[in-house]
């Protein structure tokens, strides 16, 4: 799978998780760009509970991606995902894409 690939389906999978929000929450959040390895584990405590849902679950289908998983185990993501927050609140200097890795390991 090449990297366009591999891009497109990280996009697929954040418009799906947008679409699960209700209208209301998704006009409330200003669109943001950010460049994801620059973006530390302090900054998920300041972002709306929205915009923190759909950052965790864009970094989780990122890491899936790169490991080229194709198969999605509610139980298994969700450990994973709670396993990266919990790399994050022990070291909020840390990256978030970073904590991912670790967790997906």
């Amino acid at each position: 799978m090449n990297r366009a690939t591999r891009l497109l389906g990280v996009a697929c999978l954040a418009l799906a998780a947008a679409s699960f929000l209700p209208a209301s929450a998704q006009m409330s959040l200003t669109p943001k760009v950010l460049q994801i390895d620059h973006l530390k584990c302090s900054e998920l405590a300041s972002v709306t509970p929205e915009r923190r849902d759909r950052l965790l679950v864009y970094f989780n289908g990122y890491v899936d991606g790169m490991r080229r998983h194709t198969v999605w185990d509610e139980v298994a993501v969700g450990a994973m995902i709670d396993r990266a927050v919990g790399y994050c609140q022990a070291n909020p200097a840390e990256t978030i894409l970073s904590a991912f890795t670790r967790a997906s390991r």
